[in-house]
């Protein structure tokens, strides 16, 4: 079951698992850890012409017009593929944007002509991805930024996750547009809701990886899944996905109907406490049951954990 329990979020679940399978196979991430990091993924132009980037986002802003809801199942689909690149700050991004009243380029970013990412306060580590050509901040005053690339320093600095690198800014105070009528604590609730989502398809990767391996692996004449050890791990990796799907769901609901509200950011702190804590449990217990094959490069556990 993915992420969206509507029939319209389960077809578009399974049209974005198609095309994440189809464009995204295990090379493209690899590619990321062997060096090759171009600003774009090879992806980048198919994935713009399916309309994903501007999903959320109004359609007299260049947007599809749908939601933060819809863009939540297809997060889930291109974590399943651990999609590198800059996806999730360029939505979030143009996400802080649109609710601050800055819509100049959107159109841009939807297209996917531009990407851009999002400094939390401390702009030491930014999840960037490459390097943006515009940049929401959010600055010692508690209010978001919109700045130009042109007026920001970026310095790669070192990520554990090489599939999407982490960059140092620099932004001079007072620099670029002030963004009215969005908190602070507004970006921080959609950034951990998205991230969640991502997560969740992390975690569902391992857990299936887990679960086929453990149904053709065999020792002592027997099916591995068939000893308890190896059954009761898959049974809790089961569990940990379930729960932190239905968390997120959840709090990819309560955002839709109010957004910024109370209840939403309840929802979206339990998915935060449970989905990134899934799929880190999801990646270390998949690499478990594979064994020797699961702590090698050539294995694509690796790529998750």
């Amino acid at each position: 079951m993915s992420i969206g329990v509507s029939e319209e979020h389960g077809e578009l679940a399974r049209g974005a698992r198609r095309w994440a399978d189809a464009h995204c196979p295990p090379s493209e991430p690899r590619s990321w850890l062997d060096g090759q990091r171009p600003l774009r993924p090879q992806f980048w132009a198919d994935l713009s012409a399916m309309g994903w980037l501007g999903l959320h986002l109004d359609a007299e802003h260049g947007g599809e017009g749908y939601g933060v809801a819809e863009l939540v199942v297809v997060l889930e689909e291109l974590g399943r593929v651990c999609a590198p690149g800059p996806f999730v700050p360029t939505v979030l991004a143009a996400a802080i944007l649109e609710a601050g009243g800055a819509t100049g380029a959107l159109a841009d970013i939807a297209a996917g002509r531009r990407i851009a990412a999002v400094a939390f306060a401390g702009s030491d580590h930014v999840l960037a991805g490459g390097r943006p050509d515009l940049m929401v901040v959010l600055g010692a005053d508690d209010r978001w930024w919109a700045v130009d690339a042109a007026d920001c320093r970026f310095e790669i600095v070192p990520s554990l996750d090489e599939t999407r690198p982490m960059v140092s800014v620099g932004v001079e105070p007072g620099t670029g547009r002030r963004l009215t009528g969005v908190s602070s604590a507004w970006g921080r609730d959609l950034a951990a809701l998205l991230l969640s989502a991502e997560a969740v398809g992390a975690a569902g990767w391992c857990l299936d990886t887990a679960a086929a391996y453990a149904k053709v692996r065999e020792q002592f004449g027997r099916a591995i899944g068939e000893f308890q050890a190896v059954k009761h791990r898959c049974a809790d990796m089961l569990v940990a996905v379930e729960e932190a799907k239905a968390a997120t769901w959840d709090a990819a609901r309560a955002w839709a109907a109010r957004p910024g509200s109370d209840e939403a950011s309840l929802a979206i702190s339990v998915a935060a406490a449970l989905a990134p804590s899934a799929a880190f449990r999801c990646a270390k217990d998949c690499i478990q049951v594979l064994g020797g094959i699961g702590f090698t490069w050539e294995h694509d556990a690796h790529l998750y954990l």
